[in-house]
């Protein structure tokens, strides 16, 4: 399905990289309702800092009540610890078919920058669309993690670099759509946070 649905938009807009991006930036339009509840509960947090130290000063050597009483405190305000990650859970079989579809040859032939969509800078060091794929996921996820208010929590601040690490074990393919996506998510911080629309 993933292959007959780039081919189409590859046959619209004339070219398969530019597929892969318009085809993210579908999922990631469809994917904004979980991603606005992402944010809300990032302010939620935010909000609740104080508390939530509190529990951690008086609880920290109790770690099951620790987590009952931090869960509890997020529930009681209309969240919880683990809205941040939904958008990216709800990526992931888009990703997983994305990789498929790339590593499985179908696309064999299709290039960006005159490199084959198909390869992956761990194979080929050489290859300088890795590397500017490797250089904007950087970018990006120092953007975003800039973009954190401050006291988020550290695997907030790690999971912006999460990509970076594996891009140049993945096709040029897949890496696309890990720029397209990270691109997204950084604009919508941005727009989100900036702007103030999203009230708690």
């Amino acid at each position: 399905m993933v292959h007959e649905i780039l081919l189409g938009l590859a046959g619209l807009l004339g070219s398969v990289p530019l597929a892969i991006v318009v085809a993210t930036l579908l999922l990631r339009a469809g994917l904004l309702p979980l991603s606005i509840r992402a944010y809300r509960a990032e302010r939620v947090r935010a909000k609740l800092a104080p508390q939530l130290a509190e529990i951690r000063e008086r609880h920290g050597h109790e770690p099951a009540v620790l987590a009952e009483k931090t869960t509890a405190l997020m529930r009681e305000a209309g969240s919880g610890p683990f809205a941040g990650l939904v958008p990216m859970l709800a990526q992931a079989p888009f990703i997983w078919l994305l990789y498929r579809e790339f590593t499985n040859g179908d696309m064999r032939g299709h290039s960006l920058f005159g490199f084959d969509l198909t390869q992956r800078l761990i194979g080929h060091p050489g290859l300088l669309a890795g590397w500017l794929i490797v250089a904007a996921l950087v970018g990006i996820a120092a953007w975003n993690v800039r973009q954190l208010p401050a006291g988020s929590p550290v695997y907030v601040r790690v999971l912006s670099f999460a990509t970076v690490a594996f891009a140049a074990f993945v096709p040029v393919a897949a890496g696309i759509y890990l720029v397209t996506t990270g691109l997204w998510t950084a604009v919508e911080r941005f727009v989100f946070r900036q702007r103030s629309v999203l009230p708690v």
